[in-house]
């Protein structure tokens, strides 16, 4: 069962969302709060698996929390939840550690569909984000914050990532590729290491700068 925890100033908003999810199968809402400074303070004594995170909030936004989180609960996967899809903020939330994005004018059912792949693959986001996060891996590279090392990724850690974007899961990937899932979750590891990424968008933004992705390889 995955334990999952919404965070939302809109009180409507954040418990009809906390119905939705309840209804979903494999899924349950154990934690709700209105910002991210009454979020820490129940995870003092609440385990969870996937946040559901606003950015716009009082007391402490998600930006704040999103960077507060990476630092004390890593083993959170954290969907921001906005209406905002603007490069400068996607960029600023990139930074902060989160794993994935999830407009709130999307289909209500396509949220399922979202936290099973955030669980399952380390990431999410729509393709409406595809360019976005192209345009901000092409900009960092302009702005000269990376140094080019095209041959960086192994032959088998390319195909790992290629298969990874078209959201095969672990076990799925290791038996086409005749190796372990544990093997999988492995070359992922190296592929975050190498790239100094906090997460598995990371990765995905530094192939991008280096052109061993394009965004076709992004949009599903």
């Amino acid at each position: 069962m995955l334990r999952i925890a919404i965070t939302d100033d809109h009180t409507l908003f954040r418990k009809s969302l906390s119905l939705l999810i309840n209804s979903f199968e494999g899924m349950q809402v154990i934690l709700e709060a209105e910002n991210g400074a009454e979020l820490l303070e129940h995870l003092k004594h609440t385990e969870v698996d996937i946040l559901l995170l606003d950015l716009q909030m009082p007391v402490m936004d998600g930006f704040e929390t999103s960077s507060i989180l990476q630092s004390k609960y890593p083993a959170i996967k954290t969907l921001v939840l906005t209406q905002l899809n603007e490069r400068d903020t996607i960029s600023k939330v990139l930074k902060s550690g989160v794993q994935g994005f999830f407009t709130k004018n999307t289909d209500p059912i396509e949220l399922q569909n979202a936290i099973n792949k955030l669980n399952n693959n380390g990431f999410y986001f729509e393709n409406s984000f595809a360019s976005i996060i192209q345009g901000i891996a092409k900009e960092t590279e302009v702005n000269g914050a990376i140094s080019m090392d095209k041959g960086l990724f192994s032959a088998r850690e390319h195909e790992i990532l290629k298969l990874t974007l078209k959201e095969y899961s672990g076990s799925s990937i290791g038996e086409m590729l005749n190796i372990s899932p544990k093997t999988v979750e492995k070359h992922k590891a190296n592929l975050m290491e190498k790239t100094g990424a906090q997460n598995f968008i990371g990765v995905i933004t530094y192939a991008l700068q280096h052109e061993i992705i394009s965004i076709d390889d992004l949009k599903r």
